[in-house]
């Protein structure tokens, strides 16, 4: 296990206080307080965009009947990752993470175990290196066969919009045939909103980037 420094605020960790987790620290706990009394809906926010995601891939792995999932921008494993609900579909589906955060990485190594008839792996990738990415996901995946690209609120994490559509469309054009994207990504809205997202950029905390909905 690498070394952290707990007394950072870190994205992920304030991500997962949110979301009620234990894998926090005092430093992420101010910075997600400091956060909730600009904008006290953040909570809801963050079970929401958690929400959405299970139930995209449950869509996914069931109706649309993906058996590869490609999940970039990982963060902290929490309740019903995504190869939790792929593999509740099929035991059989395959998941590969991603994530440039030694942290995350530990953790995904720790929690995130396949069923015995499907298969996990881990990338230790930049978002800004899609080929690299693409290129260690075929050691799991068959490129041959559709993939569901998951891109879950990270791409804010990308302050330069054309950089971050270059990163989408290469990412994308290396997904065979068949495949589907899902990608969430936070919005400015009202004032306090704002306002608490450009408080959290200063904190310390990796930024992210709100854009509008457009």
């Amino acid at each position: 296990m690498p070394e952290f420094d707990t007394s950072v605020p870190h994205s992920a960790r304030i991500w997962n206080y949110w979301l009620g987790g234990r894998d926090n620290f005092p430093a992420d706990q101010a910075a997600g307080d400091a956060y909730r009394e600009r904008f006290p809906d953040i909570d809801e926010c963050a079970r929401v965009s958690r929400h959405f995601l299970n139930r995209a891939v449950r869509y996914l792995a069931g109706d649309a009947g993906v058996r590869q999932f490609l999940d970039v921008g990982t963060g902290l494993p929490t309740v019903d990752n995504t190869h939790e609900v792929a593999q509740r579909a099929d035991p059989q589906a395959r998941i590969v993470y991603v994530d440039n955060d030694p942290m995350v990485l530990a953790h995904a190594h720790a929690l995130l175990n396949s069923s015995p008839q499907g298969r996990t792996d881990y990338i230790d990738a930049d978002l800004r290196e899609p080929e690299t990415i693409l290129r260690a996901a075929a050691r799991t995946l068959d490129f041959a066969r559709p993939v569901a690209l998951i891109l879950s609120d990270v791409m804010g994490h990308i302050p330069d919009l054309d950089q971050a559509y270059d990163i989408v469309r290469r990412l994308t054009g290396g997904l065979p045939p068949g495949s589907y994207r899902m990608l969430s990504h936070g919005v400015r809205g009202e004032a306090h909103l704002n306002a608490a997202q450009d408080e959290y950029n200063d904190s310390g905390a990796v930024p992210y980037i709100l854009r509008t909905p457009e």
